[in-house]
């Protein structure tokens, strides 16, 4: 009996969920590469086209989740429906951020604008970029706020990754920098503020709820800005 193919609308649900990454290299090393590869379904029924028995794999990947080996324990459905589920959370943090066209110039006065780096922490490393935005009506400053954070870089299986992406607007008067909703109801559950020491140092506080940006994710800590 001949194999029934793959419904298109189904092939294209995967590749665009996915982005063509691998979610069992970004399950294992939190490798978010583009890469050749093949639709996977999971249960090995090859005519179970739900979207709940499909994901996106690598060659590599494809070839040792279809094989049978009695020398080592095998990868499990339950195991690669989890790095799928972690992976397209991961992705649809990052394909939603707020994107700025065109070239973005950070004036020469702005004290904030850059990239700042979390400092005394190497195997928990985090970046954060602010990026001047123009001003509310109410004449507020304000910067669009994006980053990255890692938790336990040191581990076997790789670190987990988060990331972070809101408006934040610059308190009146003060050297720190919000979300530009209520520190209750932030952008995302996001609850983090940027208090300067100066224009090189900053302490980040972040009192998101636990799990906001993966698991013991957090972008606490002191800053030093990258020139």
């Amino acid at each position: 009996m001949a194999r029934k193919p793959l419904p298109k609308n189904a092939e294209t649900d995967v590749i665009v969920t996915s982005r063509r990454r691998c979610c069992i290299c970004f399950g294992l090393n939190r490798d978010t590469g583009i890469k050749g590869g093949q639709i996977a379904h999971l249960d090995k029924n090859n005519s179970n086209h739900a979207i709940s028995n499909l994901a996106f794999l690598c060659f590599d990947h494809h070839d040792e989740y279809d094989s049978i080996s009695s020398q080592r324990k095998n990868l499990t459905i339950g195991e690669v429906k989890k790095f799928r589920d972690e992976l397209y959370t991961t992705i649809n943090k990052a394909f939603t951020q707020q994107v700025h066209f065109g070239e973005i110039t950070t004036p020469p006065s702005d004290p904030y604008a850059g990239s700042w780096i979390r400092i005394g922490s190497i195997n928990n490393s985090a970046e954060i970029t602010l990026t001047p935005l123009p001003d509310t009506i109410d004449g507020l400053v304000q910067y669009y706020v994006s980053g990255q954070a890692l938790w336990g870089a040191h581990r076997e299986y790789g670190p987990n990754m988060g990331f972070l992406g809101y408006v934040g607007i610059k308190a009146e008067g003060e050297e720190r920098i919000y979300p530009s909703k209520s520190w209750a109801y932030g952008e995302d559950n996001c609850r983090i503020i940027l208090d300067f020491a100066d224009i090189n140092e900053a302490i980040v506080r972040d009192k998101s709820p636990t799990g906001t940006y993966g698991a013991n994710v957090s972008f606490d800590g002191s800053y030093r800005r990258e020139r």
